[in-house]
């Protein structure tokens, strides 16, 4: 084993001290201790396994990625110390940005490099409304620096590590008024030139078309983040790396224009720097996102081989680039599209060659028959066999690699994806060098761009189609199950949203969904963190801040029912619950309904069906679930009028549990309704805004002192209910970490 691996490593020398440095980068992140330690551990094995020479380059790489990482984490953190005790500055506070901004229902955002005497030249997320900048634009405003709010939900999007990972100190809150943007000559230029760009891959098509996002999402690597349906289909394909611009863009490009310049009959000498000048510049005008500059890279080391005459050496080639990006900065390497840049090609690498040899066998002709007599059909037929074959060992390499950092950071598995990639890669090949081919043609025919386009269209549909076929395969895709299950997930939103989410391991069902932002931003990174998939949902009002996200859940789950409070309603997103394929199914008082677990859903209360114009919040269905024994309770938005109409109707109320919202223009949890009910524990939301969310200080105090448990949302997050098997139910606040076990009475 030590000859072997000895071997190995002076085969490929640069991944040797690649993994060297990585080791050190990963457990720098623990302490720098544990760092030392690691690096004294690379060089004794560096030691054993090729000697003392070597021993001493894996330390000095494993040192010098080590080290580069932690002094910049320690100036990171002195700047996020310094930004934070400035909080508002006195004066106008000046950045640049280095990277073209985001846009949100808010404003935008973007990563900028303070310029303001004073204050660290670090980078802060520059939070900003009013004119849009662009990369290398100069932005001054006043505002205040921030702390990126935690995430108050399970698997919900962590800002804050976001932040470490990307190198910002601190946000930069900057006001609505007041502010400046100062854009220079070149940086102007170069935003035109990428507004061009994405303006002539599309040109001749609707702006929102399925077809202008599909390309736009090939081409540039835009995130079609409204077509939420052609984005599951790629996902549950095993395919949606095809929406970002990776390494297989920067191959198809580099692929392409070797094809062209070899028509035209370009020597090699100048052929290679002008494909490793065009990969860069794709890179550059996709957005010089991380996985495509580490292509251009690698493409350039792997290229440059050629014209020095030496047989070039793909794993080499990726430890040249991850030593650099290690110990240029290894916070990228925390990034899961750069590990999975990275994994992918150096699973390539180590098994691609493996898998075409065995798998080539299959494209071989006869070993009897001399090759010499082979018919000119017969010689392209095993090409064509040994093209599949070799397509297949590279898919399966790349699914090695793949497939335990997706299931890792998205709970994901998608063994279609060994398939799809057969069938997808020409079609995205062909749509790729439309795009390019219209935008080069733009400039000076945008008449035949336009016709360009339309064909690419016909390509991006088959190519969205393909799709969707392929993640209709059974088996195609499957969700890795995380957490302790079953278990009822109630979601701290902000503005007076609502969702839960009551899992089990024969089922899942969505109890509201929130609105459009916090599904977007909170619900669906939590369910695809657990790994579920919501086959039912049970709507309690018509209130966009509970069935908002609504459109955007029917995309991205196969949600097949749903539990309707009310028949009609003004609320355009109600009307999208009475889709086709859909079985809604009306509320009825006493109706129960089976439930994951063996659980029950009892529907102790529905609105009034002729008050259909009446507000949102007095048109609530009560439900009480009713699991393992346990009563919970969950009146939602409901007010004073429904909470008499149920202490009228004379029926039990009881339950262990009260789950509550607030009613937006009533009061809410009254003293004889909490008393019909006696709950041991009541969790109710209390979002800062609107100031009618937020929860009465006086009412929280009378319960405690009534002996009531109460998990304000403001302090516990998001809480999950999870029985145990002794019988009791366990209350968890995701914050504050706060336990309350229930035990039978």
């Amino acid at each position: 084993m030590r000859q072997r691996a000895g071997a190995f490593v002076r085969q490929h020398p640069l991944l040797g001290g690649a993994l060297a440095a990585v080791a050190a980068v990963s457990t720098c992140r623990v302490s720098l201790w544990v760092g030392l330690v690691a690096c004294v551990v690379v060089g004794l094995v560096a030691s054993w396994l090729l000697g003392k020479r070597a021993a001493c380059l894996a330390l000095a790489c494993a040192v010098a990625a080590g080290g580069s990482f932690s002094i910049r984490q320690s100036e990171t953190r002195r700047a996020t110390d310094l930004l934070l005790s400035a909080g508002r500055p006195r004066s106008a506070v000046s950045a640049r940005l280095t990277e073209d901004p985001k846009l949100s229902s808010q404003g935008w955002s973007a990563l900028a490099r303070l310029e303001t005497e004073g204050l660290p030249g670090s980078v802060v997320l520059w939070c900003g409304s009013g004119e849009v900048p662009v990369s290398g634009s100069e932005v001054q405003g006043w505002g205040r620096f921030s702390a990126a709010e935690p995430p108050r939900n399970p698997g919900e999007f962590d800002e804050p590590a976001w932040l470490v990972r990307q190198g910002a100190a601190a946000l930069f809150l900057a006001d609505r008024e007041g502010g400046r943007v100062s854009t220079g000559k070149w940086a102007a230029r170069a935003a035109a030139v990428k507004r061009g760009f994405r303006a002539a891959v599309t040109d001749g098509l609707e702006e929102d078309s399925r077809e202008a996002n599909v390309i736009r999402a090939v081409v540039i690597g835009e995130y079609p983040r409204d077509d939420d349906e052609v984005v599951a289909a790629f996902r549950n394909s095993g395919t949606l790396h095809v929406f970002s611009v990776s390494g297989l863009h920067v191959a198809m490009v580099g692929m392409a224009a070797w094809f062209f310049l070899k028509l035209l009959g370009v020597p090699r000498r100048v052929s290679i720097p002008l494909l490793i000048a065009l990969m860069f510049g794709y890179s550059w005008i996709t957005g010089n996102s991380p996985p495509a500059v580490r292509s251009a890279w690698m493409a350039a080391v792997f290229l440059s081989a050629f014209m020095a005459r030496r047989r070039p050496d793909l794993l080499n080639a990726l430890g040249a680039v991850l030593l650099g990006a290690a110990v240029w900065d290894g916070r990228l390497l925390g990034q899961a599209g750069v590990q999975l840049s990275y994994g992918v090609v150096a699973a390539i690498g180590l098994w691609g060659g493996w898998f075409s040899r065995k798998l080539g066998k299959f494209a071989e002709p006869d070993s009897y028959l001399p090759k010499a007599l082979l018919t000119n059909w017969q010689m392209r037929w095993f090409g064509a066999k040994r093209w599949v074959t070799d397509s297949v060992a590279v898919s399966c390499a790349a699914g090695l690699g793949s497939t335990p950092l997706t299931a890792w950071h998205f709970g994901l598995v998608t063994p279609i994806a060994v398939i799809a990639s057969l069938f997808m890669i020409p079609v995205v090949f062909v749509l790729l060098v439309c795009g390019l081919v219209s935008a080069a043609v733009h400039p000076i025919s945008p008449e035949v761009a336009r016709v360009v386009n339309q064909a690419n269209a016909k390509v991006a549909w088959a190519c969205s189609g393909l799709a969707e076929k392929l993640a209709e395969v059974p088996g195609a895709s499957l969700t890795i199950p995380r957490g302790e299950r079953p278990f009822l997930l109630v979601y701290d939103l902000d503005y007076g949203a609502g969702a839960a989410c009551f899992a089990a391991s024969d089922g899942v069902v969505m109890m509201d969904c929130g609105d459009k932002f916090a599904f977007r931003r909170v619900i669906l990174p939590s369910m695809r963190s657990f790994g579920l998939s919501p086959d039912s949902v049970v709507l309690s009002h018509p209130d966009g801040g509970h069935i908002g996200g609504g459109s955007t859940l029917l995309e991205s789950a196969p949600i097949h029912q749903v539990l309707l409070p009310v028949d009609r309603s003004r609320s355009p997103a109600f009307r999208s619950w009475r889709g086709d394929g859909l079985k809604a199914i009306l509320a009825q008082q006493g109706m129960q309904l089976p439930f994951p677990d063996g659980a029950t859903l009892e529907v102790l209360h529905t609105p009034d069906p002729l008050a259909w114009d009446a507000i949102a919040d007095e048109r609530v269905a009560i439900f009480r679930l009713n699991w393992r024994g346990w009563r919970i309770l969950f009146v939602n938005d409901a007010g004073l009028r429904t909470e008499r109409k149920l202490l009228a109707s004379g029926k039990d109320l009881k339950a262990d549990i009260l789950i509550a919202g607030h009613h937006r223009g009533d009061l809410s949890l009254g003293d004889d309704f909490i008393k019909a009910v006696a709950p041991r524990a009541i969790v109710a939301s209390n979002s800062p805004h609107p100031p009618e969310e937020r929860l009465d200080s006086r009412k929280v105090a009378w319960w405690r002192r009534s002996g009531i448990e109460v998990f304000d949302q403001r302090a516990t997050g998001g809480v999950t209910i999870t029985p145990k098997d002794d019988g009791s139910l366990l209350l968890k606040g995701f914050v504050d970490g706060r336990e309350l076990r229930l035990n039978r009475p």
